[in-house]
């Protein structure tokens, strides 16, 4: 039934932000969604049993080869639209109609290789590099998209000095993620922080997670993406490190 619901949803537009498919292709996918629910019906045996027609293997024939063509038609028109989308940089509206193409197939490896391939387009033109001062607080980097593919890569040394103050059994304290070592993270790791709406509304804290040289991840929510080396109080960075960042808007210098 997923695939009847991807074709109702084409066909509704119940995601606004769901790019425009051509009305040709909507009904395509709708046609092949039936197909399949209609087979997969047939083969389950749960549906109430109706008399059935035996037909020739002419007859056969002729569904057999008008179910290639609706499968030949299908595959040709997207393969037009996304190569005009690629062309066009539209690499998220191509990634969309290779998801609606996957759920029919979802064992297609052209698809997953495709969509993957696409996936780094995205990423690579939206790519910005600049220095991150390792000895700064909690810094804002950009505004990261609900669900939208976001990739930061690091690289380079700095030097982690430790204060000598005084610690009990307990060690370094990690209660306040805005100063304190965050615990779930490795010490001296690059990290990242989300401050969404509800988090500057007090309604929830912002969670810290792990980056270290490479993550790549889909936020949950729309926010703001700051980033910090998880280093304990008192302690002291020196040196910076080089950041790509991709998927996120930077604001304007």
């Amino acid at each position: 039934m997923k695939d009847v619901i991807v074709a109702r949803q084409l066909r509704t537009g119940v995601n606004a932000a769901t790019p425009a498919i051509s009305l040709a292709t909507v009904a395509i996918i709708i046609s092949i969604s039936l197909v399949l629910v209609s087979t997969s019906l047939a083969q389950s045996g749960k549906s109430k049993p109706k008399p059935v027609k035996p037909l020739t293997a002419t007859e056969n024939k002729q569904i057999d080869a008008r179910l290639q063509k609706l499968q030949d038609t299908f595959e040709n028109e997207s393969k037009a639209i996304i190569e005009g989308y690629e062309r066009s940089g539209q690499y998220d509206r191509a990634k969309f109609l290779l998801e609606v193409l996957l759920k029919l197939d979802p064992k297609n490896e052209d698809f997953k290789k495709k969509i993957a391939d696409l996936d780094d387009q995205m990423l690579k033109s939206s790519e910005v590099d600049f220095k991150f001062d390792t000895s700064s607080d909690w810094t804002p980097v950009g505004t990261v998209q609900k669900d939208k593919l976001t990739r930061i890569e690091a690289t380079g040394d700095y030097k982690l000095i430790l204060s000598a103050s005084t610690l009990n059994a307990d060690g370094f304290p990690t209660e306040n993620v805005m100063r304190d070592l965050v615990g779930r993270v490795p010490t001296g790791a690059l990290m990242g922080m989300i401050v969404t709406e509800e988090n500057q509304n007090g309604k929830q804290p912002p969670e810290p997670f792990t980056i270290k040289s490479k993550h790549e991840f889909n936020p949950k929510k729309e926010g703001v993406l700051f980033l910090k080396i998880n280093a304990p109080p008192g302690a002291k960075c020196i040196g910076d490190l080089k950041l790509k960042v991709s998927g996120v808007t930077r604001p304007s210098q």
